[in-house]
């Protein structure tokens, strides 16, 4: 008689250790804020800026925007050094948009290297990424990375639509983001 091993075909559970997540815990007032955007996603650049001119409104110390343009290459390379310069000069960010799955990708990975400088962020992409956006940043060792998410599609939407959106869900990038009324 002949003994038979039978291997399980699965791997054994991963232990999930996500990397910390950091808030602001403070009113905005004096604050230095960071918005990434991307060249790609004229919805999210109207999405930004109007919640750029709220932050000022705020009180905000300073805005710093950077603009992506590409996810490789010497410009993908130079737009990564830039996120990693906006972390560096900044209390807080947030970083868009995640809306096609290369986008969310870099997206996520961008709103990651901010998180890793201690830097409160928040990851925002559209409704149909946002299993992408939070596998990517699970796989990242980031799972408890905050996600804010927006409707999908965005981008063939008016503006005055878009800019509905903006004020709908800004309060809930700042509640995200543990900011102190």
């Amino acid at each position: 008689m002949e003994t038979v091993l039978i291997r399980r075909p699965t791997a054994p559970p991963v232990i999930e250790a996500a990397a910390p997540t950091f808030r602001v815990d403070t009113p905005l007032t004096s604050l230095r804020a960071g918005i990434r955007t991307d060249a790609a996603w004229r919805s999210w650049r109207l999405i930004a800026s109007d919640w750029e001119q709220r932050l000022w409104d705020a009180g905000v110390a300073g805005v710093t925007t950077v603009e992506t343009h590409a996810q490789v290459g010497d410009t993908g390379a130079k737009d990564r050094s830039h996120i990693g310069e906006l972390a560096a000069n900044v209390d807080f960010a947030i970083v868009g948009l995640g809306t096609c799955g290369s986008c969310t990708s870099f997206a996520i990975a961008d709103a990651v290297a901010i998180e890793q400088r201690e830097r409160p962020v928040i990851a925002v992409v559209t409704e149909e990424f946002a299993t992408h956006g939070r596998n990517m940043a699970k796989h990242l060792g980031h799972a408890d990375l905050s996600v804010l998410v927006l409707p999908y599609p965005l981008e063939a939407r008016p503006d005055a639509e878009l800019l509905e959106i903006s004020a709908e869900y800004y309060p809930r990038a700042l509640e995200l983001l543990g900011v102190d009324a």
